[in-house]
């Protein structure tokens, strides 16, 4: 009996569906790349700045989820030849009979007038290395945070500083986007009330603006403004990690690349696409990214070519919508189920809920529960800023 050679390339949630769907096989050496090694709770990420969740329980060593019948590579994917079936990493070449590609997303590239620090919390080294900055700046002189994009992400890391350093006096926080308004899911109620949390808690808002150009400690904006002693955050947008082709694939403006009604590459039916890496469509219509959409497909992608590697035809992959929630530390805004509008605490247990069912391992699943069912707790409050006596946080 032949012995397959399968790779999987990214350890994010569709990653290790799709490794958990084909470690089974017999018949099979399952290697999969990730140049981290770990397995990151990207949703919650936010928390390692407002101190609910500590940093330990965001994320865990890939090789403690995936078993012994799968290794783990760490390495960095440059490319694929599907000619050869070979993956070229930065540290060796990896041949493949399947492959399942999911690399995940990184951030849009930081255009060239940016000089001096930009921070990012899309990685648990992201968010760790702004919290410390946060943490060895904020003192006597008013520290500016200055976050550009008000998107899904970019509100969420502005919530989260705040909860982090309660005091405007010293921290203050700008969202700025170059668009007329934030988040177009939202209606218009939702608009009202999330602009009215961002305003109550001292975050200025400012829309149809962007940032000109970054130095060191100093943000200029568009319209002229000149902010000093600021920390400087990128958070405008998303795109699939680049991964090159030795042929032309068909890819869509932010990378994702498109794929069969099953997720398989058109031509190779030994190559699957899962993830963020995967253009997702349902009638037609490219979806957003979204969590359950990576774990699914992931799984379905692995299961598709365990059932190619063995002669049978994969199946389609359906999505499934399960809806959204905009965690804001505070209050949410959100839609679950297709159209039923949520907010609220309860959206935001709701946020914390998900975190702990779709993480990664039980113990820090339960940091999730428990957070969304005291809302109070800070195991981690930031050093310079908590209030005396509770430096430390509760470590429960």
């Amino acid at each position: 009996m032949k012995r397959f050679k399968i790779v999987i390339i990214g350890g994010g949630f569709a990653g290790l569906q799709a490794a958990r769907s084909l470690r089974r096989l017999r018949n099979a050496e399952v290697s999969l790349i990730d140049k981290t090694g770990i397995a990151t709770m990207v949703p919650a990420l936010p928390d390692a700045l407002s101190g609910r969740l500590r940093m330990d329980k965001l994320f865990r060593p890939l090789p403690e989820l995936t078993g012994r019948n799968l290794g783990v590579i760490l390495d960095t994917v440059e490319s694929v030849s599907l000619a050869d079936r070979r993956v070229t990493c930065t540290g060796g070449t990896y041949a493949y009979d399947g492959i399942v590609i999911s690399g995940g997303s990184v951030p849009v590239a930081v255009p060239p007038p940016f000089e001096g620090p930009v921070h990012t919390v899309n990685s648990l080294e992201g968010a760790g290395d702004l919290r410390a900055a946060i943490e060895v700046r904020v003192g006597p002189d008013p520290l500016h945070l200055v976050v550009a994009g008000a998107g899904y992400t970019g509100l969420e890391i502005a919530a989260a500083a705040r909860r982090g350093v309660p005091d405007p006096k010293a921290l203050a926080i700008t969202v700025v986007d170059s668009a007329q308004d934030i988040l177009p899911m939202l209606t218009d109620r939702q608009h009202s009330t999330v602009r009215a949390h961002l305003a109550a808690r001292s975050i200025a808002l400012r829309t149809s603006t962007s940032v000109r150009r970054t130095t060191e400690n100093v943000v200029e904006l568009s319209d002229a403004t000149t902010i000093d002693n600021a920390l400087f955050v990128w958070s405008a947008g998303m795109r699939a990690a680049p991964i090159e082709f030795d042929e032309r694939v068909e890819r869509t403006p932010d990378g994702r690349i498109a794929t069969t009604d099953a997720l398989g590459l058109p031509g190779h039916p030994e190559v699957f696409v899962a993830g963020d890496q995967a253009a997702l469509t349902r009638d037609g219509t490219v979806l957003r990214r979204a969590v359950n959409f990576a774990f699914y497909s992931g799984r379905r992608a692995g299961r598709n070519l365990a059932m190619h590697l063995s002669g049978r035809r994969p199946k389609p992959f359906v999505p499934v919508d399960l809806g959204w929630v905009l965690p804001l530390i505070e209050t949410s805004a959100g839609r679950i189920f297709g159209g039923l509008r949520i907010g609220g605490r309860l959206g935001l247990r709701l946020h914390y809920l998900m975190c702990g069912f779709r993480h990664f391992s039980g113990r820090s699943s339960w940091a999730c529960y428990r957070a969304a069912l005291n809302l109070r707790r800070t195991p981690t409050p930031l050093a310079n800023t908590a209030p005396p006596g509770r430096r430390h946080g509760n470590r429960s």
